[in-house]
């Protein structure tokens, strides 16, 4: 059983310190017991307030909360100098904030340019049990800066290009994601794995994406999809294997929603105060050696009126001197839901699942299980990502790339990335680097054998659409057999689709400040 760990609850990374936003399975938040849709809760003593900070990334930014209340509470959105003047003076007046209500409810959807905005709370007539909600588009991949190691480290596609600091949103939907790497170097090593029930010298590639299910009644499901080679680096062997979490808030995996030829492999895990549910399958060791060139694919078909079956595959076109072995669909699991109208791998930079992750597509090394954070002390690897552009019948290149993942707890140190061209980055050993590489250009084709004759150079109409922002599209709802890519402007109204989508970026006060010797409330 493999056991990647959910990303820690949003609203409690910063009592973490400086982790990111960034994990092998899914994150815990939005999971808490609540009495509403909104994800994230709080308890206020009267008298007292709680704040919140969240970063824009593009001059055109998006910053949209909801608040709940049992009790009426001031809900004051504020920038950094207006909540630096109130949070160090012994005021209640909260007038001067971009936006103020005293009500037990609150909406804003504001456009700001780039910068770190909070949302401050405040309980001034009776002790407050606040549900809320807080989230900037397009999203932040970075949760602090700077990024500290480890961190899993390859390359992931967020849905946006960041070119001179300002973020610009694309969306991508495939049936198909395909992650090749070339492996000529690979030693891992943590002395302390074990309080992970992990090898000393385990490590995984993980491939991770995310399934959005639309269905016919309006509502979405998301799901996330690992396809994880574990490998024991000193013993040279590998298992294939891959887990199924549901992203959604309210989601449930049972032995009865989810099946596979391999057996019912639901499994459960704390989860921030409840209980999670996981699908797991790992197959039997096997052995390598280097070089080593693999390619790792999730495919995802829909089953009218029972569910979406999602394959996941391997193959090795390099492996040492033995001969190359064609796609092995390893594993085929169909999660069930006969209300299923479409379904795709799902990438946007202006949009978050429901618990608050990214919708992001990434290839990973890092820890074996458990969050386990690992040391590579040999790495020398090409790595690339790819899906299936139904508009140019290619396996092409995300648009572009960064060097670190968004939705796992397994992490990497000592590695670096450097983008090489034709979709490919170069995994080496040395200070760890999390930056944005760049736009990407290339594709691959099937079968694959030699690697340096596995990719070629392109740049796809698809490609070339998202280079150059728009003012406005449509995104179409795809079927499972399409793909497409598409800039997306801010969209509130998918935002608050149930209240789900999680906050990024959100940091928690740490501190609840008395503010009842003071003025009146404005």
């Amino acid at each position: 059983m493999i056991t990647r760990s959910p990303v820690p609850s949003l609203a409690l990374l910063p009592l973490l310190a400086v982790l990111l936003l960034l994990a092998s399975a899914p994150v815990a938040s939005g999971l808490r017991t609540q009495n509403t849709n909104l994800p994230y809760s709080e308890s206020i003593p009267s008298g007292y307030y709680d704040y919140y900070s969240i970063t824009t990334v593009s001059s055109s930014s998006t910053v949209s909360f909801v608040v709940s209340s049992n009790t009426p509470v001031s809900t004051a959105l504020m920038t950094s100098s207006q909540f630096y003047s109130f949070n160090t003076t012994a005021t209640t007046d909260l007038s001067d904030s971009l936006y103020l209500e005293n009500a037990s409810s609150a909406q804003g959807n504001l456009h700001e340019p780039i910068g770190t905005y909070y949302l401050v709370l405040y309980a001034y007539g009776s002790n407050a049990n606040v549900y809320y909600n807080l989230v900037s588009y397009p999203i932040d991949p970075y949760y602090y800066l700077p990024l500290t190691s480890p961190q899993p480290t390859g390359i992931a596609s967020f849905g946006l290009y960041n070119e001179s600091g300002s973020a610009v949103p694309y969306q991508v939907e495939t049936d198909e994601v395909v992650g090749v790497g070339d492996v000529t170097a690979l030693q891992a090593y943590n002395a302390t794995a074990g309080s992970d029930q992990s090898n000393i010298s385990g490590a995984t590639l993980q491939l991770n994406t995310v399934l959005l299910v639309n269905e016919t009644n309006g509502n979405q499901q998301s799901y996330w999809i690992q396809n994880t080679p574990d490998f024991v680096t000193s013993a040279n062997t590998v298992a294939f294997g891959d887990n199924i979490w549901n992203f959604s808030v309210s989601g449930v995996l049972s032995n009865s929603t989810i099946t596979s030829s391999n057996g019912p492999d639901v499994y459960t895990f704390p989860n921030d105060g409840s209980t999670g549910y996981y699908y797991s399958y790992e197959a039997n060791n096997i052995t390598y050696a280097l070089p080593l060139g693999i390619a790792l694919l999730a495919n995802e078909t829909v089953e009218s009126g029972t569910g979406v079956l999602v394959q996941l595959g391997a193959q090795l076109f390099e492996n040492g001197g033995l001969a190359v072995t064609p796609i092995e669909w390893f594993d085929n699991a169909t999660i069930s839901d006969p209300l299923v109208q479409s379904a795709y791998f799902f990438v946007s930079g202006n949009q978050t699942t429901p618990d608050g992750l990214y919708y992001d597509t990434e290839l990973v090394f890092a820890g074996e299980n458990n969050g386990e954070a690992t040391d590579f002390t040999q790495m020398s690897s090409s790595l690339g990502i790819f899906f299936d552009n139904s508009t140019t019948g290619k396996l092409q290149s995300f648009p572009s790339l960064y060097s670190f993942g968004g939705d796992t707890s397994e992490a990497a140190d000592n590695l670096q990335v450097a983008y090489s061209g034709n979709g490919f980055a170069q995994i080496s050993t040395g200070t760890p680097n999390y930056v944005y590489l760049g736009p990407a250009s290339g594709s691959i084709s099937f079968p694959l054998s030699a690697f340096s004759n596995s990719t070629t150079s392109t740049q796809s109409s698809s490609t070339s659409s998202v280079t150059q922002p728009l003012t406005s599209t449509t995104v179409s709802q795809s079927s499972s057999s399409s793909s497409s890519i598409a800039l997306s402007a801010p969209s509130i109204g998918v935002v608050f689709i149930a209240a789900t989508t999680a906050a990024l970026l959100l940091a928690y006060g740490s501190r609840l400040r008395d503010k009842r010797a003071s003025a009146a409330l404005v």
